[in-house]
């Protein structure tokens, strides 16, 4: 039996082995017919359209030398009536111009200027074109007249200076003796003289423009190299068929389409025109598609015959793949059933963590309301208690409290993504670098060196400093991930660049809004990355470890924090080489801000205050405060009533809150320019945005302080402000 199965396995194979034999070998022998046939076809349309432009060139010589003939002959006419009446009349020019009209539009006479001095019907020459002499005294031009069109004129010039010409209508010699020459669905004849002058297009707007340079004043983004090698061969004066690669001009979007021309010159005296014959080399394939067309039905039908032959062999095995088709189908269905089982609990724990997320900025947000008169209040005490006292103490453990509370309360806010969107602050980048060195380091295997090499001082950036460590860490527990139980080494870079550097990694627009960029690079000799691998790194979801250890969120939410940092990552990466991931983060200009404490000294007892601010509580903490200080201070809440009181009185410094009743502290203080220029202006902010570093650069508010605000925190400020003016 198992014979049996053996020969008739060979025979199967045996038979489509013959089969693609058979076809192979038509194939071919098809492929050399097509081949010649098309070739034949291709050179007798060649031929065709080079005898058409010889014969249209002989033509158009003949249709020169004619009007050239009547040019001398009316010389000659008016030279006999001179002799016998002594006077110049030129009356012969009106009747031949009335006897040649269907070309002959006009003669003028012009003097050694070119001025007109006669014409029958009164227009002259207002800009020439085109050149080409026929003779010393002869020429043959492209000029348009006083009415506005385009015409080819034959000129003579006179012994005494003057020149008499013929004015031939180009648009009847064009619609008369070219346009009805038809060459494939789009090909046209074009006439040009020896330096490339368009004298007859089909186009009416490219008469008397380069055909090159003309053409790319108009079509600036073509690619005209292919047609610059035919017109340089045409304007020698050869004769000849070229293949290349243009446009069609008349076309809307100017196709880009493979052309073929014939080309050869009409020798008109000393100069030559060229008669330039175009089509589409595809017209050339429809009388070839046409007459292989029975060619292709033989071929068909020896195919439907090899066709049946297979389709008889291959029901025969279809029942046997039906059994393992359907196993097959089965095990991917109950596959995609547990993927999207899958994808269901991934997506109903990211709905948990957003609801979670908005309630902990909810809850954070009236925990910060809560804190602010606590610290203010907490440290209004201990100015007015002697250090070392049980109440001082006591003053300053509510104050230490309460500031380690607010750092919880930023923690917790950080889980929310309004927060993690817009809560900036202006931050050192070596710190940041260091104190995430340190979290990576305590999760580094002993196997794993962890190596540092920043190059950083002052430079700070705007940003999140909890998002950034967050970053950081999936970077590097990654890293470990690919280095896995071998020894390896995670090296953490960090440097200032110029935005510049940006330009080499070809990202879609790099903002120059910034000058400088932080540039943070995380590299790892671990086993790398394939190409197909590294383009779907930053995918959702995406994950390369086995057994759902990972759930391919942690390099999207790497590449979504630096992008809402307005900042760049990629990475590069080799199989058995490692990875290296690049960060780029613009840098703030304003350094970081110590926090100095101001002192009654440094106050000054002439500044005088206005801060606006919705909240009684905090204007009644700032009141008691700056009483203190003996610093005059004068509060609203809200910004009409800041207006007023800045009629009534003189102020120093306005401190506002960046949002007072859905009304923006920015665009109060844009109404305000111009009225009071020495006024220092300062916002009090939850946080940093852009709308604030723009104002500040641009000079709408000179200082933004964070809240919880303090009296020490205010008169810093304003000592800031008056130390850069």
């Amino acid at each position: 039996m198992s014979k049996i199965k053996g020969n008739k396995r060979y025979g199967t194979v045996f038979m489509f082995c013959a089969m693609a034999s058979v076809l192979l070998i038509f194939c071919c022998l098809v492929f050399s017919i097509w081949d010649e046939y098309k070739e034949t076809i291709i050179n007798n349309q060649k031929k065709q359209m080079l005898l058409t432009t010889q014969s249209m060139g002989e033509n158009l010589k003949i249709f020169i030398e004619g009007y050239q003939a009547d040019l001398n002959t009316l010389c000659d006419i008016e030279n006999e009536n001179y002799k016998k009446t002594g006077r110049e009349e030129w009356s012969i020019l009106q009747s031949y111009v009335t006897k040649h009209s269907r070309f002959v539009f006009d003669v003028i006479l012009e003097d050694q200027d070119g001025s007109l001095l006669k014409s029958v019907n009164g227009y002259g020459v207002t800009e020439t074109y085109s050149v080409t002499e026929i003779s010393q005294d002869v020429s043959f031009r492209q000029c348009k007249l006083d009415n506005g069109e385009m015409y080819l004129i034959l000129k003579k010039s006179l012994p005494d200076g003057r020149s008499l010409s013929v004015i031939l209508n180009e648009k009847n010699y064009y619609n008369s003796l070219v346009s009805n020459i038809r060459l494939g669905t789009n090909g046209y004849v074009v006439i040009k003289d020896s330096k490339g002058i368009i004298l007859i297009h089909p186009q009416e707007s490219q008469w008397g423009i380069n055909v090159i340079s003309g053409r790319q004043e108009m079509f600036p983004d073509k690619d005209l190299t292919s047609l610059q090698q035919m017109i340089k061969n045409q304007n020698r004066g050869e004769a000849g068929v070229s293949e290349y690669y243009s446009y069609w001009w008349l076309d809307p979007g100017v196709p880009e389409v493979k052309k073929v021309s014939a080309y050869s010159p009409a020798v008109i005296g000393n100069g030559f025109l060229v008669v330039s014959a175009v089509i589409d080399y595809n017209d050339i394939y429809i009388p070839v598609a046409a007459g292989f067309f029975k060619l292709g039905l033989v071929f068909l039908g020896i195919v439907s015959v090899l066709l049946g032959m297979v389709l008889y062999i291959g029901d025969l095995r279809v029942q046997k793949k039906k059994d393992t088709e359907e196993i097959a189908y089965l095990w991917e269905l109950n596959k995609i059933l547990e993927e999207m089982h899958q994808s269901e609990e991934t997506i109903a724990h990211q709905q948990r963590l957003q609801i979670m997320g908005t309630m902990t900025g909810g809850i954070a947000h009236e925990f910060n309301n809560l804190l602010t008169p606590i610290m203010g209040y907490a440290e209004l005490l201990m100015y007015g208690l002697p250090e070392g006292e049980e109440n001082y103490d006591s003053a300053s453990e509510i104050y230490e409290a309460s500031r380690k509370a607010k750092e919880i309360i930023q923690q917790i806010s950080s889980l929310s993504r309004k927060n993690m969107e817009t809560a900036y602050k202006n931050i050192n980048a070596a710190k940041v670098l260091g104190r995430a060195i340190k979290m990576v380091s305590s999760v580094c295997p002993a196997h794993v060196h962890l190596r540092k090499e920043i190059v950083l001082s002052d430079e700070c950036f705007l940003g999140n400093e909890t998002q950034m460590n967050q970053v950081i860490l999936n970077i590097c527990v990654n890293a470990i991930h690919a280095i896995g139980h071998r020894e390896g080494t995670i090296t953490i870079n960090g440097s200032r660049v110029s935005w510049e550097e940006l330009k080499q990694y070809k990202f879609t627009s790099v903002s120059e809004e910034w000058n400088y960029y932080l540039r943070i690079d995380i590299a790892d000799d671990g086993e790398g990355m394939s190409e197909e691998v590294l383009k779907q790194i930053f995918d959702p979801f995406f994950t390369t470890k086995k057994n759902g250890t990972g759930t391919g969120l942690g390099l999207s939410l790497v590449e979504q924090i630096i992008h809402s940092h307005k900042g760049y990552v990629f990475a590069e990466s080799r199989l058995g080489e490692g990875s290296v991931f690049h960060i780029f983060l613009p840098v703030n200009e304003q350094k970081e801000q110590e926090g100095q404490q101001e002192t009654e000294e440094e106050s000054g007892d002439s500044l005088r205050l206005l801060v606006i601010d919705d909240n009684p509580k905090v204007l009644r903490l700032l009141e008691k405060s700056f009483s203190r200080l003996h610093v005059p201070l004068t509060t609203c809440m809200d910004f009409e009533e800041a207006r007023r009181v800045l009629k009534e009185q003189e102020t120093d410094a306005i401190v506002t809150e960046h949002e007072i009743a859905g009304k923006s502290g920015t665009d109060f203080y844009m109404s305000l320019q111009g009225q009071y220029p020495d006024i220092i202006r300062i916002i009090m902010t939850d946080r940093v945005t852009r709308e604030i570093l723009e104002a500040k650069k641009r000079k709408i508010i000179d200082e933004y302080i964070d809240k919880p605000v303090s009296d020490s925190a205010i008169l810093k400020a304003v000592k800031n402000c008056k130390e850069r003016v």
